[in-house]
């Protein structure tokens, strides 16, 4: 996600905090009975600091989508239709659900490991300093020196290691057993350990870490002609589908699915929607496309023909990197962009734009008012994924054809 002045970053988790502990809460209280012996106003606390009941509130959504529809809704009050898509609050429910996901992993963390189920807070890692004669005179002797960086907890550490890694909702029901694993572990495996989708699996990696074990499921990493025939086949139509709301498990655990539709704007069933993954061009912490990510599609002829300066093959895929994470959000949950159409219509517009200008209104943070604007002006243009690539450009090269070109 990306980082916001703490200010606005506080007040969107406010406002996260109190739909997920009101409308939220009276809704799923219909759902998973023993919210309602809690009390109202400490019921995401009791939540977050139990993985199993955390657990079967995420189950009982992902069964129940339909009665959450009117609180899944943008800044315009339209329902959402894909869990990338931005909310009302500035944040999309994949962002929402890693936050309760790290939260609860924080918490259990630190309660298992160090004793402490209290939320960390900025500044009180440390205890204060004695008060008295003892006080001064240790404020004199350190007068002069730097203060010495805070022991970390072991509860800490390891959550430092994990967090970046913990965005699904399927994760909750591991935390328990992701608390008895090694800070170390967690570093060598990286993004891997998001194959391991089992407790059994993560039992395994405990208890033989120098030998990593075959997860149950299959990796998203392993080459199509790796797989079986029926395998490759079962990836080929998983990746024609866009991700509802309900599919919010972010891997291969079996949950149900529910489409959630807004005003007829949903693909039709079976037309295939090809719109790019955000999971798997944005990097980790989402701030920013992974310009990697698009290196094939940027070896495509009929891309290359649209790009400015194509023979620059280096240069063009790392301005990519300059893309915001928002702005690529936006720019593919309401247009519905292909990886190829995304890379010819940033690429194009950072020629025109330049520098300085792209990254003040598409970068990070971007100016996010900017792009729903150029937005709504591609879809007045009729814009979408059906779009050919020469038409994309020449849209873009029309809506910015008096903006000034800065020096590159």
């Amino acid at each position: 996600m990306p980082r916001l002045p703490s200010e606005a970053q506080a007040r969107i988790v406010r406002q996260i905090n109190l739909t997920l502990e009101g409308p939220v809460a009276e809704v799923m209280a219909q759902l998973v009975p023993e919210l309602k012996k809690l009390p109202r106003r400490g019921v995401l606390q009791c939540v977050l600091d139990d993985p199993d009941l955390l657990d079967r509130c995420f189950k009982a959504f992902r069964a129940n989508t339909e009665r959450f529809h009117q609180l899944l809704v943008d800044e315009h009050d339209v329902a959402v239709e894909q869990a990338d898509a931005l909310l009302a609050c500035g944040r999309s429910l994949d962002d929402v659900i890693s936050m309760v996901v790290r939260t609860c992993a924080k918490r259990h963390f630190r309660k298992r490991l160090d004793g402490d189920s209290r939320p960390l807070k900025a500044g009180d890692r440390r205890p204060p300093p004695p008060k008295g004669l003892l006080g001064k005179l240790m404020r004199l002797l350190s007068g002069s020196a730097a203060e010495p960086a805070a022991k970390r907890s072991r509860g800490e550490v390891l959550y430092d290691a994990m967090q970046e890694h913990l965005l699904h909702d399927w994760q909750v029901a591991l935390v328990p057993e992701y608390s008895t694993l090694s800070p170390a572990l967690v570093k060598r495996l990286g993004k891997r350990i998001l194959d391991y989708k089992v407790p059994e699996d993560i039992r395994r990696l405990k208890d033989n870490p120098a030998e990593l074990p075959v997860p149950s499921t299959l990796p998203s990493e392993i080459p199509n002609f790796l797989l079986p025939p029926a395998a490759r086949a079962d990836r080929a139509k998983a990746a024609e589908k866009p991700k509802p709301i309900a599919a919010v498990s972010g891997g291969d655990v079996a949950a149900p699915v529910h489409e959630v539709k807004a005003g007829g704007t949903a693909a039709p069933a079976g037309s295939g929607d090809r719109r790019a993954r955000i999971a798997e061009i944005l990097t980790p912490d989402g701030k920013r496309l992974r310009s990697a990510a698009f290196t094939m599609v940027l070896l495509d002829p009929t891309v290359r023909a649209e790009l400015p300066n194509a023979d620059q093959t280096v240069r063009i895929t790392g301005l990519l990197a300059d893309v915001g994470g928002l702005s690529a959000k936006m720019l593919v949950g309401e247009l519905g962009l292909r990886m190829d159409q995304l890379a010819v219509m940033a690429l194009v517009t950072y020629d025109l734009l330049g520098e300085e200008m792209f990254k003040r209104s598409f970068g990070i943070p971007g100016n996010l008012e900017y792009v729903a604007k150029f937005v709504e002006r591609a879809k007045a243009a009729g814009i979408n994924q059906d779009t050919a690539l020469s038409e994309v450009s020449a849209f873009v090269r029309k809506a910015f054809a008096n903006a000034p070109r800065a020096a590159q």
